[in-house]
């Protein structure tokens, strides 16, 4: 063969060998084609979703409300003096803290110069007693004469006159020692209350003139907490605070709690009364709460001044229901579950709403569940698996 001859041979095996690769590629295709299997398509039922439920069941429920404050004295007032004098004596409580009984002598001033002064009213009275003694005989005597038309008339109104002079010197004179009395009661200043010392400002040796502040105090029996409320948290409280501003026939109890000395305490009081006005900067309505109590169950007094968190017990509603604030959904609905286990939306009525729960007031009856699983994608109708 010669050499033309042999390159034609291998130009067409090469040519030949793709095609018979295409043909047999193809035959195999068409073979896959034509018994290819039947898939055989179902529809996918949903997988029920895992929620946790609450059952429904309105009743009666007392509502409260919370708030906070700090606590202050009902009472406070400052000690004055009444006169002028040189301090000889003061009691140790008379210091800042210090505790005091009502009736306790907490300071005082030299007396000598009002005994003194009484001495010489009760000499004043001494004198005008027998002046108007003299008087009031003399007019008898001269009235006597008249009757008899011994005396003149001049006479007889002369002597009415001394006489009337007489008495008005001696009611002069008796208040002059009801005066110096007084001001010698003055010279010792007793506690007007069951107390404590705020601050003081006095020491022995020291002259006090009148009008002088001696110290401030405050009555430990009657402390009182200033609480701010939402004008909306009054519609939780008896009808008469937000109509009068004053209490009922009962008062609100009040419970304070506290951490103070390493324990949790608590004290409890009552909400006398609104002050009616509502700040123009925080929109907030404050309430007083008075503390008579003000010693607790473990014996621990409430100090002035500590910071309390508040709760007021409100007014008794019908037909209400608690449940978590889980429940509820932005457009104010829940999640009811059916008898078939799936989710319908129901809208409600809020009558309360908290951080933690929210009070339903309608919407919902009682023997119905509702979902308290916080779901971010609910479908109506979707199927759910309860648990406990």
């Amino acid at each position: 063969m010669s050499e033309s001859e042999a390159s034609k041979l291998l130009a067409i095996r090469r040519l030949i060998a793709p095609i018979l690769i295409l043909a047999v590629s193809s035959g195999i295709f068409v073979a896959l084609i034509n018994n290819q299997p039947t898939l055989k398509t179902t529809a996918k039922r949903p997988v029920p979703v895992a929620v946790r439920a609450l059952n429904i069941n309105l009743a009666p429920m007392q509502l409260s409300v919370s708030s906070e404050g700090n606590v202050q004295p009902s009472v406070e007032t400052k000690l004055v003096a009444q006169v002028a004098g040189e301090v000889i004596t003061l009691s140790p409580s008379l210091v800042a803290g210090g505790d005091f009984s009502k009736g306790d002598i907490l300071l005082n001033l030299d007396p000598r110069d009002y005994e003194i002064a009484l001495a010489r009213s009760h000499a004043a009275m001494s004198r005008a007693q027998a002046e108007q003694l003299f008087a009031a005989e003399d007019a008898a005597r001269i009235r006597s004469l008249y009757a008899e038309e011994l005396a003149s008339i001049a006479q007889l109104q002369s002597a009415q006159r001394i006489l009337a002079v007489a008495d008005a010197a001696l009611d002069d004179a008796a208040a002059m020692v009801q005066r110096a009395k007084v001001d010698l009661a003055r010279t010792v200043f007793r506690a007007p209350f069951n107390g404590r010392v705020r601050t003081e400002n006095v020491d022995v040796g020291q002259f006090l003139s009148t009008g002088a502040v001696i110290a401030t105090l405050y009555d430990t029996d009657r402390l009182q907490v200033r609480l701010p409320l939402a004008d909306a948290q009054l519609a939780y409280l008896d009808p008469s605070y937000a109509q009068t501003g004053l209490a009922g026939e009962e008062p609100a109890d009040v419970t304070l709690s506290a951490n103070f000395a390493g324990d949790r305490q608590s004290w409890s009081a009552k909400l006398l009364r609104t002050e009616g006005d509502i700040s123009t900067k925080s929109r907030f309505l404050h309430v007083i709460v008075e503390v008579t109590e003000t010693v607790n169950s473990n014996g621990v007094r409430l100090p002035v001044g500590l910071f309390v968190d508040a709760v007021i017990t409100g007014r008794t509603v019908d037909n209400l229901v608690s449940v978590p604030r889980t429940a509820l959904r932005p457009d104010n609905s829940v999640m009811v579950i059916d008898d078939d286990n799936q989710l319908h939306y129901r809208d409600v009525s809020v009558f309360k709403l908290s951080d933690r729960d929210v009070l339903i007031s309608g919407g919902l009856a009682s023997g119905e569940r509702i979902s308290i699983s916080p779901l971010q994608f609910v479908v109506e109708g979707m199927p759910v698996a309860v648990i406990d």
